[in-house]
Order: structure tokens, then sequence, then C-alpha cells
């Protein structure tokens, strides 16, 4: 016998607390895995709300999804399958599958309980997490662009700016490391062997780990980019500064001249 179950990852651009889903859904029972919300309704649903910007619903229609949305006051409830970046991944529970098998288009497993949907969303909230981060890392590649097409024109004055970019490209990566976990596996799945072995190929098939490598590799292409840009910077404050020191020499120069030589003879 089979079931089918979805799971819709969804972007939140706006910060979820356990206090604001208590609030509008009163009957919610949350407990906390991997520094993430879990909240269980009614008629095995689930909800994981990460603490990286991703809320992850199981066993939900789209109609359903929207509705929560909607009371949690998203403005882009009505149309978030293309206003916010989101990713879903169906779920089969077959009875008869004795370990999971995941391909690209279906999870196959023999169970759903709990743990198994909490392993899912926070492989899915991590794709979608990944990809949130990828966005934002483009931008800053086209900003970088910017940097380099006026290095020339680049002014010492400018060199405030650049640290502030610098700080939003360290920030980028401390959030990574910090909020997506994607160095660490999950606590609850260190003495289960299926659910580790679930988590591993969810992430596999999700191409996690790849896809780390190259925000790790744009994040360091983006550093040295700055530093290479903050240096052309401090050589061009060096070179006017060094012009001073030669004008001041010269006009000094000057001075003792007409003081030492011109001034007596007149």
């Amino acid at each position: 016998m089979e079931s089918r179950i979805l799971f819709v990852s969804v972007e939140i651009p706006k910060i979820i607390t356990k206090n604001d889903l208590e609030k509008e859904f009163p009957g919610l029972i949350l407990t906390t895995i991997e520094k993430s919300l879990v909240g269980e309704t009614t008629n095995g649903k689930f909800i994981f709300a990460s603490s990286f910007g991703v809320i992850t619903f199981c066993n939900f229609n789209h109609e359903e999804i929207k509705s929560f949305l909607h009371r949690l006051k998203i403005k882009e409830a009505p149309h978030y399958q293309t206003a916010l970046i989101n990713q879903d991944y169906p779920m089969v529970v077959d009875t008869l599958c004795d370990k999971p098998l995941i391909d690209t288009h279906t999870i196959k497993y023999n169970k759903f309980n709990k743990s198994v949907a909490s392993i899912i969303s926070l492989a899915l909230s991590q794709s979608v997490g990944l990809e949130i981060r990828e966005k934002s890392l483009e931008a800053k590649m086209l900003e970088s662009k910017k940097l380099y097409d006026k290095i020339e024109n680049i002014k010492a004055k400018d060199r405030k700016n650049l640290m502030g970019f610098a700080g939003a490209i360290a920030k980028e990566r401390f959030e990574i490391l910090s909020q997506l976990y994607l160095l660490d596996k999950p606590d609850i799945i260190w003495d289960d062997l299926e659910l580790e072995s679930l988590y591993n190929q969810l992430a596999m098939q999700l191409e996690l780990k790849p896809r780390f490598d190259v925000i790790e590799y744009k994040i360091s292409f983006l550093k040295d980019s700055v530093e290479f840009i903050t240096d052309r910077v401090n050589q061009k404050s060096s070179e006017f500064l060094e012009w001073i020191i030669i004008w001041l020499i010269g006009v000094e120069i000057l001075f003792s001249t007409y003081e030492y030589i011109i001034k007596p003879n007149f």
C-alpha cells in the first residue's frame, strides 16, 4: 500500500519566531530539532521553520500553504510559487520499501514520522537556503564587477564603501557556516543508520556539498577582489601623500632659497 506526501520549502523574507507561530496557530505543537522549530498539526502534517529564513511544509497542499503564509503576514503569500524561492519534493510511503530510496523525482521509504519529516525538511530547507545565498552572491559578483570597471578612477574616499562590502561578504560566509550547518550531520541521525542514509541520499540528490563548494569559491573570489581593490586604493592614497610631501619639500626649498639667497641680495 502506498501513500503520497508533498514537501515544499519556501523562502521567508521576514524573521518568523516561535511566538509568531504560537500566536497564529494556537494548536500547533512545537519542538526544536537542529536549531529549527518543528510544528505538528493534525492528520500527519508538519511545519519545519528553520533559523535561516526557510519554512518547509510537509503534507500540505498549495492552497493550505498560501493560507499559512498569509496568516504569518507574508505579502507574497498568494503568489509565493513565483515570488519566493521555493522547492518541492514528493515522498511515497511504500511498506514494501525496506530502506530509503531517492532519485531526482521521488523519495521512497517504508515509514513516515516526525523524525523522517524533520530530516527531509532539513535537507530541502538547506537546498533553498543555498539558493538564497547563491542569488545574494550573484548580486555581490555584479557589484564586484562594477568596482573592477571603475578601478582606475577609484578614490581614497571609496575605502569606506569597500570596507562595508568586505563586511557583507564576511557576514555572508559566517551565516552560511553558522546557520545552514552544512558541515555538520544532524544530531538525530547519529544513532539511526536509515535516517543517516536518507539524509545522505537527499544531500547528494540536492547537490548540497558541490553547491556549498561553489559558494565558498565565490566568497573567496570576492574576498580576493576586495583585497586587491583595497590595495589599489591604499596605493593611490600613498602616492597622493608622497606627492604632497614632495610639494611641501619643494615649497620649503623655495622659501629657504628666498629667505637665505634672494632676500639678502635686495
